[in-house]
Order: structure tokens, then sequence, then C-alpha cells
């Protein structure tokens, strides 16, 4: 009985382990599925590099800061990521967008750089927060003929709610807003 009695007693503390709730899953997300775009039919208008972004980017955290309280200070959510770096999930947005995107009659496509400067959410207080998105494009037209040309854009959009899922909802839509914005500055560049 002296021998069964610890047995049972470290059985029983076992088993209570696996009674312990556990760490919940971490969740992955993406951008979410791209609008339907009608194809273009036609050659590849423009040629695009991956999107690069600065090391603090290169991970696949959400990344958020408290604004009201340490600004400076760029935080992960702890139990949510991305699928892949944000800027991965760019390039691969932007793909989808300039396959169906005319190029500039008559001439050859143009070489597209993208640089992501900011995907992340930022509180104002413990409740209110806002998707912010800054990025550059330099677009090298082909041929030496023109020079190169840039533009900067920095797009914000309220989230919907104060965690992991509000901040991607509200940076996916925020890049929605800025592809029509870059599909503009190319028509233009075409001009």
């Amino acid at each position: 009985m002296r021998v069964a009695l610890p047995l049972i007693a470290a059985a029983l503390a076992l088993s209570a382990c696996s009674l312990a709730p556990t760490a919940p899953a971490r969740a992955v997300y993406d951008l979410g599925p791209a609008a339907a775009a009608p194809a273009s039919g036609g050659a590849l208008a423009w040629r695009l590099t991956d999107v690069t972004a600065p090391p603090w980017l290169a991970s696949e955290g959400i990344a958020y800061r408290l604004g009201f309280q340490q600004a400076q200070r760029l935080e992960q959510y702890r139990d949510s990521a991305w699928a892949a770096p944000p800027a991965a999930l760019l390039t691969q947005r932007l793909r989808q967008q300039l396959a169906a995107m005319p190029g500039c009659a008559g001439r050859p496509a143009a070489l597209l750089a993208v640089n992501l400067d900011a995907f992340e959410q930022v509180f104002s207080s413990p409740t209110e927060s806002q998707a912010v998105l800054r990025v550059h494009a330099t677009l090298w037209p082909a041929g030496n003929a023109s020079p190169a040309l840039q533009q900067h854009w920095r797009l914000e959009r309220p989230a919907a709610s104060p965690d992991a899922p509000g901040a991607v909802r509200a940076l996916a839509q925020v890049v929605d807003d800025w592809l029509p914005q870059l599909a503009g500055w190319l028509a233009v560049s075409c001009r």
C-alpha cells in the first residue's frame, strides 16, 4: 500500500496536467482574397521587383504601437501573425493587380520597385487605433530615354477593434485603398 499510494498520486498529478488549459492556437492572417479584376489580355505591362521593407517589417509579426503611451516602441501581437512578412503579402497582391492593368501603349514593360516603409496599427488611446500604410514606388521606364519617377503615399484607416483581427482588417483595407492610387499614378506615367 505504501508503494501504491505514491504511484496513484503521481498518476493523478499527471492526469491533472492533461486537463489544464492549453495556450490558444496562433492565428495566421493574410490580406484576404483580392478583388476580382478583368485580365488585361495583353503582354505584361509592368515588371515588379519584390517589395522591399526595413528589417523591423521582415518578420510575420503583426505590428502595433501605443502612440498615446510610448510611440517609439514597436510591438507585435503575441498570438497572431501574418502568413508571410508584409512585403511578401504586398508583392503577391501587387502582382495580381498589375496583371490586370493595361500598360503604356506602344512601350515595353517598365520596371516598378515598391518599398514598404510602415505597415502597423497605431493606437491613439486604449480603444482607438488606425492602420497605417506608408509606401513609396519608383518606376523605371524601359530604355534609358526617361528618368525614373518616384511617388510616396501615406494612408490611414480606422481599425474596427483594438486587437489583431481589427488590425488585419484595417491593414488589408488600406492596401486595397492604395492600389487604385498606384494604378492612377502608373496611368499618368504613360503620358
